[in-house]
């Protein structure tokens, strides 16, 4: 076998090579983390870079990554890849608690109930998020339990409980919910 001219040249203790060959030979891992270990394993006997891409189906590229990882971060950060933080919550916290109380408020005139569509045009409309999916908003009250489209559902307070019209005067109860 010819020896690899990295600049990275990979050196492993007894331990290291040890855990290679369990990652590759139980087969619990993921297939680009036993490739990424039998790279180093490859590496650490000399085989060249081009024989190694070879062997594990990946270009030289690849494993020169491998190996510049495992000099940066060590086994674990050759193996494993960093963890990512993912797309951004669409609603913050003073969004989200607006949401919720829009929710179980009264419709707006001319509806029997919140939409998700009115949701979503109410909380563009107020300035609360610039765009928003009904699909985001749907989980969102869905985690909670919040169905403001089912008329079971909407919270009707038990203080004060009854109409009462601009002059204070008592007009009537609430229909109690189902």
């Amino acid at each position: 076998m010819k020896k690899s001219r990295s600049k990275y040249v990979v050196k492993l203790s007894k331990r290291e090579e040890k855990l290679l060959k369990e990652t590759i030979s139980k087969g619990k891992h993921s297939v680009c983390v036993i490739k990424r270990a039998q790279a180093l394993l490859d590496s650490a006997q000399g085989v060249v870079d081009k024989k190694i891409a070879e062997r594990i189906s990946s270009a030289i590229s690849t494993v020169e990554r491998i190996r510049y990882r495992f000099f940066e971060g060590g086994i674990e950060r050759a193996l494993y890849d960093a963890p990512r933080s993912g797309q951004p919550k669409k609603l913050n916290d003073k969004a989200d608690a607006f949401l919720v109380a829009t929710a179980c408020s009264d419709p707006p005139e001319g509806s029997s109930h919140w939409t998700l569509e009115l949701l979503q045009k109410e909380l563009i409309a107020k300035n609360k998020v610039k765009t928003i999916s009904t699909v985001t908003i749907w989980e969102h009250l869905n985690n909670r339990g919040i169905k403001p489209w089912l008329e079971k559902n909407v919270v009707y307070p038990e203080s004060n409980a009854g109409i009462h019209r601009k002059d204070g005067k008592h007009s009537g109860s609430l229909r109690s919910p189902v």
